[in-house]
């Protein structure tokens, strides 16, 4: 079976970087991945030089040659990207995408077939032998949800392959205000929330761990980099001690906090300012949500 992926940036190179670094592809299965720009793939071709994997910029070639094909673009290039392989895929042709904000009723008129809708996140990133080896490879939430065409085995083939170093997360069906499926008014925002924690959530934590070792930097003469990797020690710790003691926020900040003692105080000051912080952040990013949403409406639907 000879497997697709057409694009080949942060997600695209992400993901087919931990297939190959994991070994997942079977012995009767070819990786053929597609970019524009083929100088992209040079430290790919060097680390892999024997793997079953083919290179190449021609969006045309992984089309008529495979039959399940991971798009990993950016969102306004999908229709781009669907419109050039249309007349090379068929019925059994199974295509997943990465592309936030595209709904499955924004695809139907370019491609009425076998959907299934992929939020990684660079969180699940393989770096190091290490991570090969272990059991706990795993890392950061894969969003997955699928059309009604994609049969059971489809489904857990990208399940299965996402899970390898992931934690996936299937997304249902929302519950639509109209039964047809491709009416989609959604009663809730599962979704869009799910993303935001886990596809967008490494870039907010990335900037808190920035402008917290900034700030502290300002107030010492420790540089910026020994804050930051404490920081970093520190994040991994508490992420671990809540994970393996299941441990609760509460529980550790009483643990670590006592009565008019020095965390005390910055507890009660996070407590008043950041709940405020955090509401504006969501309500900015839903807001834009609903800004994509709409520009996909008039490209694909108008």
């Amino acid at each position: 079976m000879k497997i697709g992926v057409i694009g080949y940036g942060n997600m695209g190179s992400m993901i087919v970087n931990n297939i190959l670094k994991l070994n997942l592809l079977l012995d009767d299965e070819e990786l053929i991945v597609s970019n524009r720009h083929l100088n992209k793939f040079e430290s790919l071709i060097e680390e892999y030089p024997e793997e079953n994997l083919n290179i190449t910029s021609d969006n045309k070639e992984v089309a008529t040659q495979c039959e399940k094909i991971l798009i990993s673009v950016e969102t306004p290039q999908f229709k781009e990207i669907i419109e050039e392989i249309k007349p090379f895929i068929t019925e059994k042709t199974h295509i997943i995408y990465t592309c936030a904000g595209l709904n499955f009723n924004h695809i139907k008129p370019l491609f009425d077939g076998k959907l299934s809708l992929v939020i990684p996140t660079l969180a699940s990133t393989v770096t190091s032998n290490n991570s090969i080896s272990s059991l706990a490879r795993r890392k950061g939430v894969t969003l997955i949800k699928h059309n009604s065409k994609v049969d059971l085995q489809e489904r857990l083939f990208v399940e299965d392959l996402f899970n390898e170093f992931s934690i996936v997360k299937k997304i249902d069906n929302p519950i639509y205000l109209n039964e047809d499926e491709d009416n989609l008014h959604p009663k809730d925002n599962e979704l869009e929330l799910s993303t935001i924690i886990t596809s967008c959530g490494p870039a907010f934590i990335a900037m808190m761990i920035e402008k917290f070792a900034q700030s502290c930097s300002d107030y010492s003469n420790l540089s910026k980099e020994e804050i930051e990797e404490m920081v970093l020690k520190t994040v991994v710790g508490t992420a671990m001690l809540k994970d393996d003691q299941e441990l609760s926020n509460e529980d550790i900040i009483n643990k670590v906090a006592t009565k008019k003692g020095i965390t005390q105080e910055g507890v009660d000051l996070l407590d008043k300012k950041f709940n405020k912080i955090s509401k504006d952040l969501i309500r900015t990013i839903l807001n834009r949500y609903e800004e994509v949403h709409e520009e996909m409406d008039k490209t694909y639907l108008n």
